[in-house]
């Protein structure tokens, strides 16, 4: 980081650390999944008090969602596959959404 924080001449490289990667991992996979247990076990975490301080970093845009249809067994498969979830069917036609992931400020 030292060699890079000058090289680049941002000072500010020198203060990232690998706590800083884990609290940016954590709280992106909480903003993806939304998902606080997840992201205990993930952290390895005894009480959930201590998870949630990750859950104070990202302010959720709205929940807006993204979304995708399907009308073939198949093609339900590829979306649920790619982080969509089920939501209803309609006239012959499934529904999903997921959150998106451009909707939050970390910070």
């Amino acid at each position: 980081m030292k060699k890079a924080a000058a090289r680049l001449q941002n000072p500010r490289l020198r203060s990232i650390s690998l706590t800083t990667f884990r609290h940016w991992g954590a709280t992106m996979t909480y903003h993806y999944t939304r998902d606080i247990l997840l992201v205990q076990k993930l952290l390895g975490h005894k009480h959930i008090e201590n998870t949630m301080k990750y859950t104070q970093l990202v302010t959720f845009k709205d929940d807006e969602f993204e979304v995708a249809t399907a009308t073939t067994v198949e093609e339900a498969k590829k979306t649920l596959a790619v982080g969509f979830e089920y939501v209803t069917e309609k006239n012959g036609i499934m529904l999903f959404r997921r959150p998106k992931r451009l909707g939050a400020t970390v910070g």
